[in-house]
């Protein structure tokens, strides 16, 4: 799987109620492509994994420890682990995210 060119077609879906695919993983890091449909969000969750989120297209707010940060395409946030985050498509378009997650190994 990894050593070709690797999408949405060849990778592995992960059990999820949004559309999510396990892009690659190396030891201690994962890269994930998770779709949101418009109007649709990702419940208030933690994570012990530091994300950076890249939003491919589409729009959509990002609420960390309850401060919301709107995000649109070509945009980048970085996340520390343990901390409440939920995700809500805003806009009329699918929201593509690249999730980049570094396990936190403090």
């Amino acid at each position: 799987m990894y050593r070709q060119p690797t999408g949405t077609g060849n990778a592995l879906k992960l059990p999820l109620p949004q559309d999510a695919w396990m892009i690659f993983r190396f030891d201690n890091h994962e890269v994930i492509r998770l779709d949101l449909e418009p109007g649709s969000s990702i419940e208030n969750h933690t994570n012990e994994w530091r994300i950076v989120f890249y939003v491919v297209s589409g729009a959509g707010e990002l609420n960390v420890e309850g401060i919301t940060h709107n995000l649109k395409a070509g945009q980048f946030i970085a996340v520390e682990a343990g901390l409440n985050r939920f995700w809500k498509n805003t806009g009329e378009k699918l929201l593509e995210l690249l999730v980049i997650k570094t396990e936190d190994k403090n």
